[in-house]
């Protein structure tokens, strides 16, 4: 796998304007189970990046709503059901789904956090060939890389699961990330690879 040194506009792009020229490094903190309050916080200065809020899943699906730092709401994360085999969509503000994600390798413990993800274009067939693959390098998903055509983007590390009760009376996330995201990567699709690995974390208990 190597570092991307070329031009940064071959590198997949859910949102402008969220990429960096140099590399950025960022904290999720997922304060609860069921998502209803995350921050992701910018290491470099401690300012925060993004929010993200949730009423919980339905029979239908779990939609978590995505903010900037300014609290303009962004996209929202939508798991059609419950069920982890279901996909996963990015749906922009106006409802279009702009990016999809989905299990491979079917459900065994030592690949069920395998995800691909694709960024859709104008047609079906802007979307051949332009899989992004997150692959946890353990079976706990402790450690994860993104990665485009063999382009390491980011590395995703799991730094704190707290499954025990009554989290806030005892000042604890339900977990915590650190991504590692490499120059010129857009850090709101990183944000979408963190938010899916934490639900698989939250529902599963791995």
């Amino acid at each position: 796998m190597s570092s991307f040194t070329g031009s940064t506009s071959k590198l997949p792009t859910l949102l402008p304007g969220f990429n960096r020229e140099e590399e950025a490094n960022i904290t999720v903190h997922c304060h609860d189970r069921t998502f209803k309050s995350v921050d992701v916080l910018d290491d470099s200065n401690g300012q925060t990046l993004f929010t993200v809020s949730s009423k919980g899943a339905s029979s239908l699906s779990w939609r978590r709503a995505i903010f900037d730092g300014s609290g303009r709401k962004l996209f929202e994360l939508r798991h059609m059901g419950y069920a982890m085999k279901n996909d996963w969509a990015v749906e922009d503000v106006e409802g279009k789904r702009i990016c999809s994600l989905k299990h491979i390798n079917g459900m065994m413990a030592q690949n069920r956090s395998n995800l691909d993800a694709v960024i859709h274009g104008e047609s079906a067939a802007d979307d051949i060939g332009n899989t992004i693959e997150i692959r946890p390098r353990d079976r706990g998903a402790l450690s994860t890389v993104v990665q485009y055509q063999g382009i390491e983007l980011a590395t995703i590390m799991n730094t704190e699961a707290n499954d025990v009760t009554s989290l806030e009376k005892k000042g604890l996330d339900r977990t915590v990330w650190k991504a590692r995201i490499n120059t010129g990567v857009d850090i709101s699709l990183i944000l979408v690879a963190v938010l899916c690995l934490a639900e698989m974390e939250h529902v599963w208990r791995q």
